[in-house]
């Protein structure tokens, strides 16, 4: 029998910078396959090992399908079945009841990255609800705000260049990031940059599945990323490598950057605070000097320490003492996410707050649900987000939900670890099922995604969700019953010039529209994003905000790094929790088909297996004041003397009913209280 086949174009809704256009072919209105849209300038027709059984996943017998009310203790997981009516006034009464009681910043609606859409995702529906409610502000500061803000100091913004065009660079630097796991639809551009006859740099603490097919790799204690790179600076100054043409026309403060701290990093002292060879420093800077352009390729790994916004500032300075940003492939990206020039005061609605609500910063799970009392939380509405399993010291995140006094409501699609502590758990629907519009932090379009089914069993968008209990609560302000294309196109008409041209018509048509920014996209070639439109070395604001008039190095609280009591003396080890291959995040860690993700695993080296007395594949526990994990060890030659690697994402549930967040602090980095997590030292015992 001929079935009735059709294909539809949509979107990865992932927490990854590929941002992927996907193709879903239907087969009498079952979706049946799923692949990369060919089309797509970046996706290129592939997809990755995560979200290849997508359908798969979509359809897994676990899926939460009706909303629940709990029964049981909280963390114990157990509910009962309850109908949408029911959930949504019990939901209702306990937000007039706490408003009534304490205030609407008794209330924090916190949203994770389980979907980045700019419909279904934090910057959607949900907004408008919180604003209109005045609750307290969710900051989502977890993944990469220190290294905005500390470039935001230097060139005024983290999108210098547009990472495809790695493919014209000399030398192509990739810095803290594992492209070939976590960005891997931007190696064929570095391939092709290879082939032109770039020479591939990684500077990485651990020799990463994409430092093994670099040139060369260097690889820097954690969170030293930004003493290397001023002593790279001070090499490049004494090799002749620094473009002072450039840098006197077209920066601030070079001079005495140049004479007050890059001085004070010789190849010598530099090598000293990064554990490595003078000559790597040297050999490097030579390279940068000499082999026109280099393109530096950042992402969230180097910035999430004690001194992340500093290296980011830092680093960020590279390519304008060699005069990169002035050349095709020269420059440094760490995020396009600035290029899209959305409407955000219209997409969340600001306008329907009335007076300003507390900011509440998303790692802080522990400190705010446990320690806040003007007023408490009493009322905590969460979506898309596993703090359990994601956030800093998941001891004390468990300890925050555990409180009888709170009301908890999530929204999943799994009952995950954090799903245990709900008062009542609501059925999402999944990106087959839904409409959402996606940036990218990795290249320059927009992406549409179109549902391809209904909902299953009683599944909902997002939105949906916050349209019926806006209702419930008997709000009248008209956008918070806007439709999801409503939403979207509130988004895309700004106004600016990013955004001119493009319509949700020929976006919902095509799939995915270019940005409106000229090719190629060199967007300091004329002028920096800075108050005196220059490279900032001098920065009177980074000055004012208290991290000082110039750039500068900050070290680590405790990883390798430090300036304290050495590591080996006290016998512990920093440890670095990498992206494991088969999850995003804590994503399909509960999926059959992304079962290589494994058990959890602590890579130490030979010589550490020695001090340590620890033998291959024995069971180990990993631990420190704030928590412990167990693991399973791996002795490899991939990671330097010092450190420990083991991977995020895996449910504790799953697993000894503990991780590796565990033992990371609850601390703030240097800019903006981005997160820490590989700013964690750890000691090891053999079971």
């Amino acid at each position: 029998m001929k079935t009735n086949q059709q294909t539809i174009i949509g979107a990865c809704p992932l927490d990854c910078p590929d941002a992927c256009s996907w193709v879903v072919t239907m087969e009498d209105g079952k979706p049946v396959k799923l692949r990369g849209n060919p089309d797509h300038p970046f996706s290129k027709g592939t997809l990755c090992v995560k979200v290849n059984p997508y359908i798969k996943y979509s359809q897994h017998p676990d899926r939460l399908m009706y909303p629940q009310r709990r029964v049981g203790k909280k963390g114990e997981g157990e509910f009962e079945r309850i109908s949408w009516e029911e959930a949504l006034e019990e939901i209702a009464q306990n937000i007039n009841q706490t408003i009534e009681e304490h205030g609407p910043e008794a209330i924090w609606p916190y949203s994770g990255t389980g979907t980045v859409g700019f419909v279904q995702g934090a910057n959607g529906g949900g907004a408008r609800l919180f604003n209109a409610l005045n609750t307290s502000v969710h900051f989502p500061n977890i993944c990469s705000v220190s290294g905005h803000i500390g470039m935001s100091y230097t060139s005024g913004n983290a999108a210098g260049m547009d990472p495809e065009d790695l493919a014209h660079s000399g030398v192509i630097v990739l810095w803290g990031t594992n492209t070939l796991v976590s960005n891997r639809h931007l190696w064929p551009f570095i391939q092709k940059g290879q082939k032109n006859g770039a020479t591939i740099v990684v500077i990485d603490p651990v020799k990463t599945k994409t430092a093994q097919r670099a040139d060369i790799h260097i690889a820097p204690k954690p969170g030293t990323d930004g003493a290397l790179a001023l002593g790279l600076m001070q090499a490049l100054v004494e090799n002749g490598g620094a473009d002072e043409a450039y840098l006197q026309n077209r920066s601030l403060g070079w001079d005495e950057f140049r004479s007050n701290t890059l001085v004070k990093y010789t190849a010598e002292a530099t090598a000293e605070i990064c554990g490595i060879d003078p000559a790597e420093i040297n050999h490097l800077a030579q390279l940068m000097a000499t082999k026109k352009p280099v393109g530096m390729r950042l992402l969230m790994g180097m910035q999430k320490h004690a001194g992340g916004g500093q290296a980011a500032r830092v680093i960020s300075c590279l390519p304008a003492v060699t005069g990169d940003f002035q050349r095709l492939g020269g420059g440094i990206c760490y995020s396009t996410m600035n290029a899209y020039e959305w409407d955000r005061d219209a997409l969340e609605g600001t306008a329907l707050r009335t007076k300003p609500g507390r900011v509440l910063p998303m790692t802080r799970v522990g400190q705010n649900l446990l320690e806040l009392n003007d007023p408490p939380i009493k009322t905590l509405i969460l979506w898309a987000a596993n703090p359990v399993v994601s956030n800093p010291d998941s001891n004390r995140v468990r300890q925050g939900l555990a409180r009888e006094d709170l009301f908890s409501v999530m929204i999943e699609t799994f009952q995950t670890d954090t799903a245990d502590y709900a008062d009542i758990l609501l059925p999402s629907t999944m990106q087959l099922e839904h409409a959402d519009m996606h940036d990218s932090f990795s290249h320059l379009y927009i992406n549409w995604n179109e549902p391809v089914m209904p909902p299953p069993g009683e599944c909902l968008p997002h939105t949906e969700i916050f349209r019926r209990l806006a209702k419930k609560l008997g709000l009248s302000q008209p956008s918070l019953y806007d439709t999801d294309e409503e939403i979207a196109r509130s988004a895309l008409e700004s106004g600016k010039a990013a955004m001119q041209g493009i319509t949700l018509e020929k976006l919902k048509e095509n799939g995915w529209v270019r940005l409106n920014h000229p090719t190629p996209y060199q967007p300091f070639l004329e002028r920096f994003q800075t108050g005196s439109g220059k490279f900032e070395f001098r920065s009177e604001k980074a000055a004012a905000d208290g991290l000082g008039l110039f750039p500068n190095y900050t070290p680590p609280y405790e990883g390798a790094g430090t300036t304290s009591q050495p590591m080996a003396e006290k016998k512990t080890l920093a440890l670095i929790s990498s992206n494991n291959n088969f999850l995003l995040n804590s994503m399909f860690a509960n999926s059959p088909d992304h079962a290589k993700s494994g058990e959890p695993t602590l890579i130490v080296s030979p010589a550490d297996a020695v001090s340590f007395e620890l033998t291959d594949a024995t069971l180990v526990k990993v631990w420190n004041e704030r928590g412990e994990f167990i693991a399973r060890l791996a002795i490899k030659d991939e990671v330097r003397p010092g450190v420990a690697v083991t991977s995020k994402g895996l449910w504790a549930k799953h697993h000894g009913d503990s991780g590796v967040n565990a033992t990371i602090m609850e601390r703030d980095s240097d800019m903006g209280q981005g997160a820490v997590f590989h700013d964690n030292q750890v000691r090891i015992t053999a079971l």
